[in-house]
This record gives structure tokens, sequence and C-alpha cells, in this order.
């Protein structure tokens, strides 16, 4: 018998689920080949398998203890030279019978030759096992709200030494620690703002605008393997940075006769400078007093401000209360009641994140 390709034994890596060869890919297949060598030089010698009849071949399945034959066709195929070829894979634990027969009718002394042939296909499970989690994002993710990242991905993939386990091979789940129960929960598609998609996959999508201080826990495993569970945690948090706000007198920080008005500002600035359009990213407010004495008087949440002639003192001051505004979310009623739209959808707003300190 004449063996073309593939091979009759198979290895299978129980981790990546694979087979070596993967006989979908390539098939084991094989031939039949019958050499003729003729000391009496009564039949030339030479390749006389196309001569061959009552060409038969059996493919046997023993699974479990029970016998199946398998159909051509379906399970194996034979070609116009009797070549047959086998495309299936076989568990660890079953064992596939190839068997063939045929006659050679020699004519010159008519005779009929019958030949046999049989070979056992089976599959032993090798798996070198060398499992890793590995988080494709660092443990803490700082979202600066002066850059816009949008809808996030962090990805997660179990490893076999250097090989990445393919998605349908192992089993992944995202939660988050919930600061009420102090425990590690469920993560609702309805509830959790900041959830886009992908709690049940080796990539979990968050939005940006919903995450003001959230803890993540991936747990992972590989299907052949449930009891090699791996997890790791990340942070992931609204961070400001470092930034000052400057309240100043535009003009006028010294009065002189006759002065009417005096205009004051805030400025709100980090390392990249001046922070345009405050308002977006802070709650400001504006104050003034007379004198060091004096109480400061609120000039309203505004980040610029006149101020009449007949409060202006020589020693008058401006101040401000710059705090940072949280990430979006849900707005509730003293009662608990969630605001919602006319779509039942929550209705979302930004609130400082610190209390007001008025000296």
């Amino acid at each position: 018998m004449l063996e073309l390709g593939g091979s009759y034994v198979q290895k299978y890596d129980a981790v990546s689920g694979e087979f070596i060869p993967d006989r979908t890919l390539t098939p084991y297949t094989m031939k039949p080949q019958l050499v003729i060598s003729d000391p009496d030089g009564n039949i030339p010698d030479g390749e006389y398998s196309s001569a061959l009849v009552n060409v038969l071949w059996k493919v046997t399945l023993y699974s479990d203890n029970e016998k199946t034959v398998l159909t051509a066709g379906k399970d194996y195929s034979v070609d116009s030279v009797n070549a047959l070829s086998f495309a299936k894979n076989i568990r660890v634990g079953d064992t596939v019978t190839v068997e063939f027969s045929a006659d050679y009718l020699n004519r010159v002394r008519e005779e009929t030759a019958h030949f046999t042939w049989r070979k056992s296909l089976t599959t032993m499970e090798e798996t070198s096992v060398n499992l890793s989690l590995e988080v494709r994002a660092p443990h803490k993710v700082d979202f600066s709200p002066f850059k816009k990242y949008g809808e996030f991905p962090i990805e997660a993939v179990l490893r076999n030494g250097a090989d990445v386990i393919t998605e349908d091979k192992a089993v992944y789940l995202w939660q988050t620690f919930d600061e009420d129960s102090r425990a590690w929960r469920e993560i609702s598609d309805t509830d959790d703002l900041w959830y886009v998609s992908g709690k049940n996959s080796s990539r979990i999508v968050v939005d940006q605008d919903f995450l003001q201080h959230t803890m993540l826990r991936i747990t992972a495993y590989p299907k052949a393997y449930p009891d090699s569970v791996f997890s790791d945690a990340i942070l992931l948090r609204r961070w400001y940075g470092q930034w000052e706000d400057t309240p100043q007198f535009v003009y006028a920080k010294f009065l002189q006769k006759g002065m009417r008005r005096t205009a004051v500002s805030v400025k709100v600035t980090n390392r990249q400078g001046d922070i345009s359009n405050p308002f977006k990213y802070f709650d400001v407010e504006l104050f003034y007093r007379s004198s060091p004495q004096a109480e400061w008087e609120s000039m309203g949440n505004v980040t610029d401000a006149v101020v009449d002639g007949e409060k202006l003192t020589a020693n008058h001051e401006v101040g401000d209360i710059c705090r940072e505004l949280s990430a979006f979310q849900r707005i509730l009623l003293p009662d608990g009641t969630e605001l919602q739209n006319e779509n039942g959808q929550p209705i979302t707003a930004q609130f400082p994140t610190s209390e007001k300190e008025v000296e």
C-alpha cells in the first residue's frame, strides 16, 4: 500500500483543541500498489495496480465499545484509481480500521492472486500545559477628561506557552466591584452605564464618559482545563492630573479716583496651558469681597464678572471655588426615583466631586 499523504497517527492538544495533523486539511491518503517482477519473463516487470479487480475498501470506527461501519462518500472517498482519502479527525480513545482487499488475475498462468491489507488509525493526547492570562492594559487606566477616548476596548487573552488559546476554546467573564456589598458582581447591561459590550468575551468595551472609579475583574479558563482558573483586576478612573485655578483682577486691581467698575475672572490651567471652556470640566464659582475681613459674596457660576463702583475698596479681593466634575451619572430624585426621558432611558448629568469649602 502506497501512503500518499497525511498520517495514520494523530496527536490532539486538549488546550487548543487542535489535531496534528488536522485531517480535514490534510487527509490520510493511500493507494494500492501492485509491483510484479517475473523471473521467468512471462509477465513484463512493472506496476499493475490498474489491473486489480474486486477492489474493496472497508472503514470501521470503534468508539465507546461500539462498532460503526463508515460510509463511502460521506466519511471517506475513493477515486478512479482506487485511492482512498480519509478526512475525519478521530477522538482520543477511538480507533478507525482501514481494510483493503483485491484480486489480480494472472492470465498467463490462469491464476488469481488475492491481496489484503489492514491499518489502524489512532489519536494520542499530547498536551504541553503552560497556561497564563495576559491583560493588554495596565492595572490602572487613567481617563483624562481633556482627552476623548470614547468607547475604549480592553482585551484579555489566555495563552498556552506562546500560543494564544482561541476564544471558542476558553471561557471569559468580566465583573465589577460593588462598593456597597464589597463584593464582585455581574455587570448589568442597564445599570452600569459605562458598559458597552463584551462582558462574556475576551474583549470588553467601556464608555469613558460614564467612568468615574470602576474596578473590573477578568476571570478566564480553558475549556479543556476548567479547574485552571486565572483572574486579574483593573482600575478604571476619571483622572484630572495636576491643574490650578487662579482668580484675578482683569483690570483695576488698584483703584484710582473716579473708577466706576472692575472686572474679575478665574483662569484654570494644567501642564498644557490654559484650559478652554473650563465649565466643560469644572464647577466654577467666582467670589468677591471688599476686604479681607468682609464676607465673600458669590458672583455666580461664572469665570468672568464685573464689580460695580459702589462696592470697590482699596483692599478688595477676588476668589473662586473650582471643583472637578464627575463622569455622567443618573439623576435621582430625593425619593430615589430615577429621571428618564420619553424613551425610558436615564437622564444623566455631571456633578462636583467634592464639597464646597468657603473661608
